[in-house]
């Protein structure tokens, strides 16, 4: 998985974060919610370390790149370097259809179906179930 997944999924892993879950289900997010976090915040200090590289501040210093601008092209030509970047993190052991069910046995969570979409990547995967394979009759003409 690409470090763009994560940042892409701050917002939606944050939201997570605050739902109410059952025990077991609250506990494996937790745990993956610490790395998750770890990841984050180097994609979010390569973006800030970019900005202040291009617009020669100091880090603490107020700096911003205005869209359109040629120093906007430079920052996101270096930033999407960074956001190509492979992350080694392991996916949450929760299957995702199993915090999705987490999810619905608690009264309250919302989460929208762009956070579900950016939140996927993070779970393992559901096995798909395949359909078990009939063998067609084949009768010999006699």
């Amino acid at each position: 998985m690409k470090l763009a997944n994560f940042y892409a999924a701050i917002g939606a892993m944050n939201k997570l974060a605050k739902a109410s879950l059952a025990p077991k289900a609250a506990y494996s997010v937790l745990k993956f919610m610490r790395k998750f976090e770890v990841e984050a915040q180097i994609v979010d200090k390569q973006n800030d370390a970019i900005i202040h590289e291009i617009c020669g501040t100091k880090p603490g210093e107020a700096s911003s790149v205005t869209p359109g601008t040629p120093e906007f092209n430079t920052y996101m030509e270096k930033f999407s370097v960074v956001l190509d970047t492979d992350s080694d993190l392991e996916v949450c052991p929760l299957k995702f259809s199993a915090l999705l069910d987490a999810l619905e046995a608690e009264e309250g969570n919302v989460l929208s179906a762009q956070d579900l979409a950016l939140m996927e990547v993070f779970f393992e995967a559901d096995e798909e179930e395949k359909p078990e394979e009939k063998k067609p009759d084949l009768e010999i003409a006699k």
